[in-house]
């Protein structure tokens, strides 16, 4: 996956909206890719800060890593 095609993911990644296959893409490249995690992170502050806590625990795993 592409840090582009991440990128427009993201929110909905958080939000755990996402097939099972492309939630692994991501994950796969969120590990792989420094840029897109910081994307990930600033994503996750974003929604957190106006909605809440929004995201899977899987997610919130991903960040821990």
């Amino acid at each position: 996956m592409s840090c582009r095609d991440t990128i427009h993911l993201i929110c909905w990644y958080l939000e755990g909206k996402l097939s099972p296959s492309v939630k692994g893409e991501i994950e796969k490249h969120l590990q792989d890719c420094p840029d897109c995690h910081i994307v990930l992170d600033a994503a996750n502050t974003t929604l957190d800060r106006y909605f809440g806590p929004v995201r899977t625990q899987e997610a919130a795993d991903t960040k821990a890593a």
